[in-house]
């Protein structure tokens, strides 16, 4: 493999490892000539030692990543966050830079702008998918039990909307503090019959004020059983995946740093919160409303960016062409001359 780039990844990158932590490198590579030629390289390249099901990485771990350059820069053309990762790696992190081709990876670098663009879905899925798994379910968890806790008392078969001044009291009580969207409000909704009725809308779930009150508890009861042991830990601030929710305010920080300066600063500016959150030393409750302010800045900052739209593909296509169609030339070169001078000798 011609490898033309490794380097340190994971959290010695980010600049919140601990003594637990494994050890990761990615890296790039470019295919040969005649792989090229036969398009039957591989678009990355995985070593790391094979696990269980579930089975987390110890500090003994040693994963290794490396990506052929057209897969690389397809990633980066993507917006995906371990591509951006790479390119804004510091040169002190390091660990292989082949001395002929590690000018492609400069090259790439002053031409950046031509790469980055305003798509930053990547990060802002990833930290929504942590936030929906851990910090964000708490607060559900906690609202969907006020609503059940709510019908208990009330009369099962008499409809909600006789209790509207109970139902209206719980929406005021359930208002964020921080401005944000309320989990519980009224909206209107169509009902089977075609008709608009008005709804009382908790985490989603809507359930009209001409139910019964038993519809409604049952409803919101099931949806409570539904979030699991997990949720019910979390807004206790027990059993919370730490690290996965530090990445999620780590990429959030990264995009908006990325969208407002076109650039993303190795190790991390917020390295000490990050650290304090991977080890549970902040409430969760505190972790999942950094990250859903973080969500919001992201939606500011991705409409002020000073980056591109779209990245600019025929430049990629371009560049890859050159790269892959050079390595293909000099291989012919070589091959002819040996077997001119075989012509020759014989």
């Amino acid at each position: 493999m011609n490898k033309i780039l490794e380097i340190k990844f994971g959290s010695r990158l980010y600049g919140t490892d601990t003594e637990n932590s494994d050890l990761g490198f990615k890296g790039i590579y470019l295919p040969t000539a005649r792989q090229i030629v036969l398009n039957n390289y591989p678009k990355s390249v995985n070593r790391s030692r094979p696990k269980q099901a579930f089975e987390r990485n110890t500090k003994d771990d040693v994963d290794v990543e490396i990506f052929s350059l057209d897969r690389y820069l397809g990633l980066l053309t993507e917006g995906q966050t371990v591509a951006l990762d790479m390119l804004f790696t510091p040169e002190n992190m390091y660990t292989y830079l082949d001395l002929e081709n590690g000018k492609i990876m400069k090259y790439i670098y002053a031409n950046r702008m031509k790469l980055l663009n305003k798509n930053v879905n990547s990060f802002v899925g990833y930290a929504r998918q942590q936030a929906a798994k851990y910090g964000q379910k708490g607060f559900r968890v906690a609202t969907i039990r006020a609503a059940v806790e709510l019908f208990e008392p009330l009369h099962l078969h008499t409809k909600l909307k006789e209790f509207k001044p109970q139902i209206d009291a719980f929406i005021e009580q359930e208002q964020p503090k921080d401005g944000s969207d309320s989990l519980v409000k009224y909206v209107y909704g169509t009902l089977p019959n075609g008709e608009v009725d008005t709804m009382l809308d908790c985490c989603g779930k809507k359930v009209s004020l001409n139910a019964t009150v038993k519809y409604g508890r049952d409803i919101f009861r099931r949806m409570f059983d539904a979030y699991g042991h997990r949720a019910l830990l979390a807004e206790k601030n027990e059993g919370v995946d730490w690290k996965a929710l530090s990445h999620a305010v780590r990429v959030n920080s990264e995009a908006k740093e990325l969208l407002t300066t076109a650039f993303i600063t190795f190790p991390r500016p917020d390295r000490e919160p990050l650290l304090q959150i991977k080890k549970g030393e902040m409430p969760y409750a505190q972790v999942a409303e950094i990250i859903d302010n973080g969500l919001k800045d992201l939606i500011v900052a991705q409409k002020e960016s000073i980056l591109p739209e779209n990245p600019d593909f025929q430049w990629v296509q371009d560049f890859i062409f050159d790269v892959y169609s050079g390595i293909v030339k000099k291989t012919f070169d070589i091959l002819s001359y040996l077997r001119y001078s075989r012509m020759v000798i014989n």
